[in-house]
């Protein structure tokens, strides 16, 4: 390995938290306007599943402000403003290899998110994280060198894409019912990972959930599907290997992009927890391996806030209120 240890953590991490905001502002603004869409008043059991998805596991929040303030500004679990401060950090360490427009344009968004104030309008926020997040994609493909830094960078942001698709598919699979919800519940997982309209140009006939297991889960030329970032990281890990070397994430990353081309949409629908289970644990032993193979022995923390299933402490429920004490008053 060419490159210093510290730097490929920061890189792969600059990669995986840009993303991780990315989907949280989605997945937020999307729920937020389902809430609103739905013909029936979603419970406090709408926002626990949100919560989840989220990767807050533990939380029992089933109000929707308590839920927009856990993940926009949270400490405990995955939040928008945690994941932008986190890219901004990685990206302070490994600024000499990164554009001077990349690296501002992040620091610039860092603060604007830091400073904003979504109480009385959230979408405007969400919003600048996505385009934010989108500017970043544009920078690094065209002013950054196609390197081993940049590659780096690519193999953090599609193991996240992969991880965090899987889940909000096979977790919504697992959750819906046949109710009459269940197309407006599926165009929201559509536009929660940004390929609504790719669907409506592939398919007719409206939303069902087979097509879009085969969408986002299947598809092997959709930018936002599992499989599809799978291959993407694939390709990463073996531009930073080289000709002619077999590293264990590459072997991992080889088996994962092997589950998506095996599978098929009527089995993931009929057991998509099994399914679910199988990617997570090829992604935690590709941690491992990673921690290994490219990470070893840098000092640079390389877990991510909500990759561990566990409980979230109560205490986090209590944000909003010790912030603001008469706010709940």
């Amino acid at each position: 390995m060419a490159m210093l240890s510290r730097a490929a953590t920061s890189l792969t991490l600059f990669g995986r938290h840009l993303e991780r905001a990315d989907h949280l502002a989605r997945i937020l603004g999307v729920h937020v306007a389902l809430a609103l869409d739905r013909t029936d008043e979603p419970g406090p059991d709408f926002w626990m599943r949100f919560m989840q998805l989220a990767g807050w596991p533990g939380s029992d929040t089933g109000r929707r402000d308590q839920a927009v303030e856990m993940v926009i500004a949270g400490t405990l679990g995955p939040s928008v403003r945690a994941s932008i401060a986190a890219a901004r950090l990685a990206a302070q360490a490994v600024r000499p290899s990164l554009p001077s427009e990349l690296y501002e344009h992040i620091n610039a968004l860092h603060w604007r998110v830091q400073g904003a104030d979504w109480q009385p309008d959230l979408y405007p926020l969400l919003i600048d994280v996505q385009m934010g997040v989108r500017l970043a994609d544009g920078l690094l493909e065209d002013t950054m060198s196609h390197d081993e830094a940049r590659d780096f960078v690519r193999l953090g942001k599609f193991v996240e894409r992969a991880s965090n698709v899987t889940a909000i598919v096979t977790r919504k699979s697992a959750e819906l019912a046949d109710t009459p919800e269940d197309a407006l519940e599926w165009t929201a997982v559509l536009k929660s990972c940004f390929a609504f309209e790719s669907y409506q140009a592939r398919y007719s006939g409206g939303v069902t959930p087979d097509r879009v297991i085969e969408c986002l889960v299947l598809d092997e030329a959709l930018p936002r599907s599992a499989r599809f970032s799978a291959a993407a990281a694939l390709e990463a890990v073996t531009k930073i290997d080289g000709k002619g070397r077999r590293s264990r994430p590459r072997h991992l990353l080889i088996r994962f992009r092997s589950l998506f081309a095996r599978a098929d949409t009527e089995a993931i629908a009929r057991r998509p927890k099994d399914f679910d289970a199988d990617c997570r644990g090829i992604l935690r032993q590709l941690e491992a391996a990673l921690r290994e193979t490219y990470f070893h022995p840098s000092k640079v923390p390389t877990s991510v806030t909500g990759d561990e299933e566990r409980a979230m402490p109560q205490q986090q429920q209590q944000v909003s209120h010790e912030r603001n004490p008469g706010a709940c008053s």
